[in-house]
């Protein structure tokens, strides 16, 4: 015997365990295509059956009897404890159902139509009867009432479940605008919306996805304004997603954008309502997910990845500096350390003598190859990022900036890297944090290593090289039908489709590249307080 046959693990081909029977593992109860019954026994059972009443504690069946025309109804409610109001249940549904005996004698209603009418005082009551409608009824936070001889019951939208309240912004901070943002709680979010579009045309449509959880999602557009066959093609690629749960905007984002070969992103998330209203009034769809607080935006096109919603809000002049310094931190984040890395190495001709002696004295002691020090310092800027986002909020910012000005220091002062290397590293990592959207900032941040492996393998041809794939792949990208480049390649857009915006009493139409119905925005004359 060797040893690699000594250390070997064999697992055994029998396990001695046995599973005893247990009222836990009992089959799923079935209930897709049952339908309420007339018997209220058997309805009760069904529920039980359903929610497993017997080891799921915050199940809540009361029953109680219901008095008419000297008759007793047998009835029973049923909801999840934490997930409604208890005082609406007790005043508006117990009371009026237990405490009163109403003769019908001069009634002309069934008993399904009177309770339905003259005792629920509730102003969004369904009457259901399909069991799999009331799962996912009492599952949102409803109550619902069964009744005896009726083989229908009544959903009753009671919720009282606690929830954060609007707060501002977090990640999408500006200076001049709303400040607010979005919750966890989607009618809170459609409210938001609702209130600053204030229009009948705002079209909210409600689907669920996953087989397991039916995460209720909400389709935002403008009926009068957004083409017909954007919102068909977002209502499709939505209604045929196939997959037992879905928990965040971020993963539905996955399953209806196009595949990016270098996953940049094609849609835009944003927690802002203001940002989502203007989008819907350019003719985009807003697409909302129910547990999350951000909006998904639909299409998205590379130039809105570089704009803010505080743009619209300044001067033009001031919105278009600011623009025109998002492109450059938009290529120095790209490009800055690869250029840095190919000049250093095959294009010593570019740099001013005094410039290109000061770099070499600098890494005279350097103990490491150029490529391996840029590595070394850009892994760990983005392991102090990174770190500084994972601790507690009071100490994250003290974090990043101490643990960057140590490290680099004592680097430098260890003759680990270089100090103008520092210099570059700082720019690079200032500049990502310029880019308005952060998944965009995260795909520069990850794609400027290969920028670097490509200056620092060919130099310039070989930076040049990877440009022109990149671009080209740019210009090959399509978001719900939409140019990826669009309005920068689009043939037909207007001067208003362009990245610099225009005096707002300038901006007449729409973006064309979007296809909207209603191409105007604002007639010839805006100011007319100056005619």
């Amino acid at each position: 015997m060797n040893i690699k046959d000594f250390f070997k693990y064999t697992p055994p081909k029998n396990y001695n365990f046995t599973l005893k029977p247990s009222s836990i593992l009992k089959d799923v109860f079935s209930y897709s295509n049952l339908n309420v019954y007339p018997d209220i026994l058997n309805n009760l059972k069904s529920i039980q059956n359903i929610y497993r009443t017997d080891i799921n504690s915050d199940i809540v069946t009361r029953d109680f009897f219901i008095k008419l025309k000297n008759n007793e109804y047998k009835a029973f409610i049923v909801y999840i404890d934490g997930m409604v109001n208890a005082n609406l249940v007790n005043r508006f549904i117990l009371e009026p159902l237990m405490l009163q005996n109403i003769s019908l004698k001069h009634i002309n209603y069934t008993l399904e139509n009177f309770i339905y009418s003259n005792l629920l005082p509730q102003n969004n009551l369904k009457k259901e009867k399909l069991f799999s409608k009331i799962v996912e009824g009492i599952n949102s936070g409803n109550c619902v009432l069964f009744v005896d001889t009726i083989n229908v019951c009544f959903n009753i939208d009671i919720k009282g479940f606690l929830q954060r309240n609007i707060d501002t912004p977090r990640n999408e901070v500006i200076i001049d605008g709303p400040q607010e943002a979005f919750v966890e709680n989607i009618r809170t979010n459609t409210s938001l919306l609702r209130r600053i579009i204030n229009n009948e045309n705002l079209i909210i449509e409600n689907t669920s996805v996953g087989f397991i959880n039916k995460t209720n999602i909400s389709i935002c557009y403008m009926q009068n304004i957004a083409n017909n066959n954007l919102i068909n093609e977002v209502k499709y690629r939505i209604n045929n997603l196939a997959l037992d749960t879905l928990f965040s905007s971020g993963q539905l984002g996955q399953l209806i954008q196009e595949n990016s070969i270098l996953s940049i992103p094609n849609i835009m998330q944003t927690e802002r309502p203001d940002k989502c209203a203007k989008f819907l009034m350019q003719g985009r769809c807003i697409i909302l997910v129910n547990g999350n607080p951000y909006a998904i935006i639909a299409p998205a096109v590379l130039i809105d990845f570089l704009s803010s919603p505080e743009d619209t809000n300044l001067k033009p002049l001031f919105a278009n500096f600011l623009k025109l310094l998002r492109v450059l931190s938009y290529a120095i984040t790209l490009l800055a350390p690869g250029l840095f890395v190919a000049i250093t190495g095959f294009h010593h001709e570019l740099l001013p003598t005094e410039l290109l002696f000061s770099i070499l004295a600098s890494r005279e002691y350097v103990p490491f190859p150029l490529i391996i020090e840029l590595l070394l310092m850009e892994f760990s800027f983005e392991l102090i990022r990174e770190s500084g986002l994972r601790v507690p909020s009071p100490i994250g910012g003290t974090l990043g900036i101490v643990g960057a000005i140590i490290l680099g220091d004592a680097a430098v002062s260890a003759h680990l890297v270089s100090p103008i290397l520092i210099i570059v590293v700082a720019i690079t990592g200032l500049s990502s944090f310029a880019i308005p959207d952060f998944a965009f900032s995260f795909h520069l941040r990850v794609y400027r290593f290969f920028f670097i492996l490509l200056g620092y393998c060919a130099g310039f041809i070989g930076i040049g090289a990877g440009l022109l794939i990149y671009i080209n792949i740019l210009c090959s990208m399509r978001s719900f039908g939409v140019n990826y480049t669009s309005p920068l390649t689009h043939t037909v857009g207007t001067y208003s489709d362009r990245y610099f915006i225009k005096p707002i009493w300038k901006n007449e139409t729409r973006q064309n590249y979007i296809l909207p119905k209603k191409k105007k925005s604002a007639p010839h004359i805006s100011k007319r307080w100056q005619i």
